[in-house]
């Protein structure tokens, strides 16, 4: 007996088939892949958290930080003629033991952003360190940045961001406003300046009369290590403040207050 074949009516209507699921599932298994790398990230920056406690307690609790750069002369040393800002990163290893630790999956690893350090010790960073805290000695008000310090501020310990996703791998900071094109970010205060943490992966460019904001994990969430010792991730509708507002979240400048 004569087997009977596909219609063409039949194989198009299987096609269609086949093509609303795969339009239906392949939008689920993106998320699924951004969640995945958005909690190796976290899980990078919980091993970051260990690793800062531990060298607080071996430097009479004080954060890893330019304490020995004074009077500008950071420029000469030679851990950061080798390493530029990639610095804190060799200073963590011997905690972590891990270079993979300063990277986030979904991240930029191109050089010279993300990338640092001498040919026989290269480092890939696409997470940044608190500028306010790594350069404290030399901003005023600031100061050497110890537990007892950083306690003194209005900020808690559990609001101050200590290392955080960043556009660039070295230092994050709160003035993305006056670097850039210095352009508006849709949807934020024309004053907002937290760019390198909800845009960590760009922000140089424009688009139209805006600047641009390259997302690293949905929504402009960023995955922050905070001073007390936690890590967490923050959703993007969350990071607010700036240099030029009078509050921040989550806290970059450990002389403001968190925003409530």
């Amino acid at each position: 007996m004569r087997k009977r074949a596909f219609t063409l009516i039949e194989l198009l209507v299987v096609i269609a088939i086949i093509a609303i699921l795969a339009a239906i599932l392949f939008p689920v298994f993106a998320q699924a892949r951004e969640k995945a790398r958005q909690t190796q990230c976290l899980s990078n920056c919980r091993q970051l958290a260990i690793a800062t406690q531990a060298y607080a307690q071996d430097y009479d609790e004080t954060f890893l930080t330019l304490w020995f750069y004074v009077n500008n002369d950071y420029l000469r040393n030679p851990l950061y003629q080798r390493y530029n800002v990639f610095m804190w990163a060799p200073l963590l290893m011997p905690y972590v033991k891990n270079k993979d630790v300063f990277r986030c999956p979904n991240g930029p690893t191109n050089p010279p952003s993300f990338q640092g350090g001498p040919p026989e010790d290269r480092y890939i960073v696409n997470l940044g360190y608190n500028e306010y805290i790594f350069r404290g000695v030399e901003i005023q008000g600031v100061g050497n940045p110890t537990f007892a310090r950083l306690s003194s501020f209005q900020a808690e310990l559990t609001q101050i961001a200590l290392i955080a996703d960043s556009a660039l791998g070295g230092w994050f900071h709160n003035w993305g406003n006056h670097d850039g094109p210095r352009l508006p970010i849709p949807g934020e205060h024309p004053l907002w300046g937290m760019h390198r943490l909800k845009c960590a992966n760009g922000y140089w460019g424009r688009e139209g009369n805006f600047g641009e904001c390259k997302h690293r994990h949905t929504d402009g969430g960023v995955n922050i290590v905070y001073c007390d010792g936690h890590a967490q991730f923050m959703p993007g509708k969350r990071i607010r403040g700036g240099v030029d507002l009078p509050c921040e979240s989550p806290v970059v400048d450990p002389r403001k207050p968190m925003c409530p």
